[in-house]
């Protein structure tokens, strides 16, 4: 009986096997490794779409940032120019008091 029930197991896996093996498609039988490489492939393809949708989304950022932070110089400098202006204005004017 053991004999008989190992004879059934071992063909039941042979025919696991044999359907692992291949799937079947519209185009005939494919190995299952070449589905799962495909499937590998999509995934990577969206994994891809998606990083370059954020890459996009960061380059805006990064360039809103970029004028931003120039606009914010310029300020600056402006803003440092009309104090160097005043204060000379003011050592000129006391200079011219003290003669």
């Amino acid at each position: 009986m053991r004999t008989e029930e190992s004879q059934e197991n071992i063909v039941r896996l042979s025919d696991i096997r044999r359907g692992r093996e291949r799937a079947l498609t519209p185009y005939g039988p494919v190995k299952a490794g070449l589905t799962t490489l495909l499937a590998q492939e999509t995934h990577r393809a969206s994994q891809e779409a998606r990083l370059m949708e954020l890459l996009n989304s960061l380059e805006s950022v990064v360039e809103s940032l970029q004028y931003k932070s120039f606009t914010a110089y310029d300020t600056l400098n402006t803003a440092l120019e009309g104090v160097r202006v005043a204060l000379s204005n003011t050592i000129e004017v006391e200079g011219g008091t003290d003669v």
